[in-house]
C-alpha cells in the first residue's frame, strides 16, 4: 500500500508542478487489461501436450491483469522525459498483492509495480538524442519482437537525414560487472552492443536495415562476439500489402581453454506476409521460419550454433509481440512465446517452419471477427529425445471476436485448438500427444 501511495503522490507532485510551471507540460496515457484464460491441459507453465501412458493431464483456469501508465513531461522545446510504469504486469489474481516486487508463476521477476522504461529526449543541434532505459523490443515487423527494455545512448543524426532517408545509432549496456566478485581482476567483463540502422520511409513503403555487434565478456573463460543483420519492409499498394523481415546472426565464441573448441554463430529467421484489404474483409497468408540446431553440430566437435531462438529458458521465442496463432505463438501457452510462461526450450532448439492463413472481418464499427488456420513443424527434429522424433508440431485452428463497448473500452474473446503433432512424443512407446485447446477473454481500457 505504501508503494501505491508513494507512486500516486509522486505523480500528483509532477502534475502539480506541471500545472504551476508554464514551461512544463505533463501528459499521460496508458491502458488497463483484465484477462481470463482456460487451458484444457496444463501443469502451471502453459499447455502440456505430452501425456504419459495411463495419465490424464489436468486443466487450468486463471485471471490476470496489467495496468500500465506512460507519463510524459515536456520541460521545454528541447528536453522531455518519458516513462512506462507498470502497477501490475500480467499479475495472477489470488497470487499476490499488486504492490509486490516479485512475480509468481510467470516468466518475469517483476510482474508487479516497477518502472519499465525511463528516459530523456534531447533535441540537440546535431539531432535527436535519447538517454536511459528505453523500449528495446519492437523493430520492423512484429516477428521476433519481445517486450524488452535496454539501457542505451541513442542518436538520430540530422546531418544523415534527407527526404525518406534517416539513420539511428546507439550503444547499449547489457551487463556491467565492474564491481562484481569474480570479475575484479578483469579489464573487460561486460556485455555491450553497438548498433547502426538505416531507414527508408515513404507513403507506401516503410523499410529498414539493422546491424548490431555484441561483445559479451561476461564469461571469463571465453570471448563471445555476435553480429546481427536484419532487413525489413512493409509495403502497401492500393488494397494490397506485404510485410517481410529477415535476420541473420553470425559471429564466434573463442574459448580460452585449449581443450575446448571454438564455435561459430550461424542462424537465420524470417517472416513473409501478403494480404489484401477488401472493404470489410482482410485476408492474409503468412510464412515464418527460425532455424534449429543440427545435432551433428555439437560443442564436442566445435559445431556451429544454429538455433535462431536459443535453447534456454531465457529464450524470447518468436517474440511475445508476435501472435499469429493463439496456441503455437500465443502468450498463454509456453510454446514459442515467453510473455507469460517460459518458451518450450525443446521447440526453441528445434526451430520452426509455419504457414498461417488468416482473415479479419469488420462486421461494424464496433464488432470485428477473426479466423486463422496454421500448420507448423520443426526445422531440426532430431534433438534431445529419441532419434526417430517426428517434425510435426501440428495443425491449429483459431476464431476470435472483438467488440468495442466504448471508444476506449474493448472486449475480446479467443478460441484456439491444436491438433497436436508427434514431435512432442519424448519416447516412441511410453507416451502420446494430446490435442489441446485454449479459451481467453479480456477487457482492455485505454486512455
Amino acid at each position: 500500500m505504501k508503494k501505491v501511495l508513494s507512486t500516486v503522490a509522486a505523480l500528483g507532485l509532477v502534475a502539480g508542478l506541471a500545472s504551476t510551471a508554464a514551461a512544463v507540460e505533463f501528459k499521460m496515457s496508458g491502458k488497463y487489461l483484465v484477462e481470463g484464460a482456460y487451458l484444457s491441459d496444463a501443469r502451471g507453465t502453459g499447455l502440456d501436450v505430452t501425456e504419459a501412458a495411463g495419465q490424464n493431464t489436468p486443466s487450468d483456469a486463471y485471471w490476470l491483469h496489467t495496468f500500465e501508465i506512460k507519463p510524459t513531461m515536456k520541460v521545454n522545446d528541447k528536453i522531455s522525459m518519458g516513462a512506462t510504469i507498470r502497477l501490475a504486469d500480467d499479475t495472477f489474481w489470488g497470487s499476490q498483492d499488486d504492490t509486490s516486487t516479485t512475480g509468481s508463476n510467470v516468466n518475469t521477476t517483476t510482474s508487479d509495480m516497477y518502472v519499465h522504461h525511463l528516459y530523456m529526449d534531447y533535441a540537440s543541434p546535431i539531432g535527436k538524442m535519447r538517454f536511459g532505459r528505453v523500449p528495446a523490443g519492437p523493430y520492423g515487423t512484429a516477428f521476433n519482437d519481445p517486450d524488452k527494455r535496454a539501457d542505451r545512448v541513442m542518436i538520430w543524426p540530422s546531418i544523415l537525414a534527407s527526404g525518406p532517408w534517416s539513420t539511428l545509432f546507439y550503444i547499449q549496456k547489457n551487463t556491467d560487472n565492474f564491481n562484481q566478485a569474480g570479475y575484479l581482476d578483469e579489464t573487460d567483463a561486460d556485455s555491450d552492443t553497438y548498433t547502426a540502422r538505416l531507414y527508408y520511409k515513404t507513403d507506401s513503403l516503410d523499410s529498414g536495415l539493422h546491424y548490431s555487434y555484441t561483445n559479451a565478456m561476461t564469461d571469463i573463460t571465453k570471448s563471445d562476439r555476435k553480429h546481427e543483420v536484419t532487413a525489413y519492409g512493409k509495403y502497401k499498394m492500393d488494397n494490397l500489402f506485404l510485410n517481410a523481415e529477415l535476420t541473420h546472426f553470425f559471429g564466434e565464441q573463442d574459448n580460452d581453454a585449449a581443450a575446448t573448441l571454438d564455435r561459430d554463430y550461424d542462424s537465420w529467421g524470417g517472416m513473409l506476409q501478403v494480404g489484401a484489404k477488401l472493404d470489410a474483409l482482410t485476408p492474409s497468408l503468412m510464412y515464418f521460419y527460425a532455424s534449429g540446431q543440427d545435432m551433428g553440430e555439437t560443442a564436442a566437435n566445435g559445431g556451429d550454433l544454429e538455433n535462431f531462438l536459443g535453447n534456454t529458458a531465457a529464450s524470447t521465442g518468436t517474440g511475445d509481440q508476435f501472435e499469429p496463432l493463439y496456441i503455437l505463438t500465443g502468450r498463454h501457452t509456453g510454446m514459442l512465446n515467453n510473455d507469460i510462461f517460459a518458451v518450450n526450450t525443446t521447440m526453441a532448439t528445434a526451430g520452426v517452419h509455419a504457414v498461417v492463413a488468416a482473415a479479419d472481418y469488420a462486421v461494424s464499427n464496433q464488432l470485428s471477427l477473426h479466423g486463422a488456420i496454421g500448420y507448423a513443424q520443426a526445422d531440426e527434429a532430431e534433438i534431445a529425445g529419441y532419434t526417430n522424433r517426428d517434425d510435426d508440431y501440428g495443425w491449429e485452428y483459431n476464431v476470435g471476436a472483438a467488440y468495442k463497448l466504448l471508444d476506449n473500452l474493448t472486449y475480446e474473446a479467443h478460441f484456439g485448438y491444436l491438433d497436436t503433432g508427434d514431435f512432442f512424443k519424448s519416447t516412441a512407446t511410453t507416451d502420446d500427444t494430446e490435442n489441446v485447446y485454449l479459451l481467453t477473454h479480456s477487457l482492455t481500457m485505454t486512455f
